[in-house]
């Protein structure tokens, strides 16, 4: 490679200040390696999304010493999430205290909540540095190490580097340009998201509303997941059918704030405060599943949404590109001691054991998927009986809240479904 005046060097570049960035980053800090971050955002600004930590999450935080400040920020604590019918019946009530471990609960915040506060812990560092508004444009590689081109104020800008992780989402520019052999495409149906802010005065809040706990409502075809992020701020997610907006909609919202009055009550009235009267106030989620043969090459590796998007179903997003994180950094600190260009040869240990979780969570997702998101009467009340047959099985609770946490994957086998089923089916 042949450097020039505006050349920087660094150990490692990362695209992308994702939370897989951040909190390897973060791992990597007290080793003095010299890291760019480079993100398109202008900053971590508010998006008013909401995000569960799970305990696998929640481990990680404690280990890098950041998980009471993170407490210290806004967000609710769950010990448990309830599942209900589009009727508001009841189905299963989802306990984190079922499974031992250090954080029985998952907790809820909004995302650029934690973002700020791992990037405020690497601004201790002088070896760290996160540019934003930098837009990543190309990569090359040869024995001497990676060159990487952005673009940041207008000016063309190059940096030399040891490695280059891409930590840029599921429409990775990196994985693209290293030719990564995989499948990336979305799932038939998305979501919609949406966010309330309750008023100051507690005291003037429908209960229903005010109520922190949160509420899986699962119909025919339809979704609405309700959660607190905060003592004001409420997320919700509704199924977006064949991601058809327009059909969604074609009655205007009306229809929609009606049905999930009635089963928030008080819903519409907060939602029409907040402008969500409005179809283009609510935004969407697309949903898509990105699976790989290989998240490596020399120079280059993937983590988070660029190696592995997974459905929001198993609630893992986030959780997995921490992990990420955890395994690939000592990985990475061994490798970057072995020459100018970390080899591919160097970073198969990561492969080797974060591609089986995330295809295992992919199976669990897309089966979920096919379940969650029917509008098949008989495998609605199949599900419907499945729910609460595990909410009567403590062993069968303990695999879902088990798997969902993030502390390994244990999806139920064909018998454990349909024991679910029987109990289910069985009146009381």
């Amino acid at each position: 490679m042949t450097a020039d005046l505006r050349t920087e060097a660094f150990d490692i570049v990362i695209t992308g200040a994702g939370i897989g960035a951040l909190t390897l980053a973060n791992y990597l800090a007290p080793l003095g390696f010299r890291i760019l971050i480079l993100d398109r955002r202008p900053g971590f600004d508010p998006v008013h999304r909401g995000e569960l930590v799970q305990p696998l999450g929640l481990s990680i935080l404690e280990e890098l010493s950041l998980l009471d400040d993170l407490k210290k920020l806004p967000h609710t604590l769950y010990k448990s999430f309830d599942f209900l019918d589009d009727e508001g019946r009841l189905l299963m009530r989802s306990s984190y205290e079922a499974v031992p471990g250090p954080h029985p609960y998952a907790l809820a915040i909004e995302p650029h909540l934690m973002d700020q506060l791992l990037a405020k812990n690497l601004s201790q560092h002088s070896h760290i540095v996160i540019r934003h508004e930098s837009d990543f444009k190309n990569f090359s590689v040869d024995s001497s190490g990676v060159t990487a081109t952005y673009e940041r104020g207008g000016q063309s800008r190059m940096v030399l580097a040891r490695i280059l992780i891409g930590d840029d989402g599921r429409h990775s520019r990196v994985r693209e340009i290293a030719k990564i052999p995989g499948t990336a495409a979305p799932y038939r149906d998305s979501y919609l998201g949406g966010s309330l802010l309750l008023p100051e005065d507690p005291s003037s809040c429908p209960p229903a509303i005010a109520d922190t706990t949160g509420r899986y409502f699962l119909g025919p075809r339809s979704i609405f997941f309700f959660f607190s992020v905060s003592e004001r701020r409420r997320f919700f997610l509704l199924l977006l059918p064949n991601r058809d907006r327009e059909k969604f909609f074609a009655g205007g919202t009306g229809p929609l704030l009606r049905r999930l009055d009635r089963q928030i009550p008080g819903f519409a009235e907060i939602a029409t405060q907040g402008g969500l009267d409005d179809p283009d106030r609510f935004m969407e989620l697309s949903v898509w599943k990105v699976d790989l043969e290989r998240w490596s090459d020399d120079g280059v590796v993937l983590m988070g949404d660029a190696a592995h998007a997974m459905n929001p179903h198993v609630a893992q997003g986030r959780n997995q590109a921490m992990e990420d994180a955890r395994v690939l950094a000592p990985i990475l600190s061994k490798a970057l001691l072995s020459g100018p260009l970390v080899r591919r040869e160097s970073l198969l240990l990561y492969e080797k054991e974060r591609i089986p979780v995330t295809r295992a969570l992919h199976r669990l997702a897309d089966e979920m998927t096919r379940v969650w998101n029917s509008g098949n009467p008989f495998v609605v009340r199949a599900r419907e009986a499945a729910f609460r047959g595990i909410g009567r099985m403590p062993s069968l609770e303990r695999k879902i809240v088990t798997t969902i946490g993030g502390l390994r994957i244990l999806p139920l086998s064909h018998w454990d479904k349909f024991r679910a089923l029987l109990a289910g089916l069985i009146p009381g």
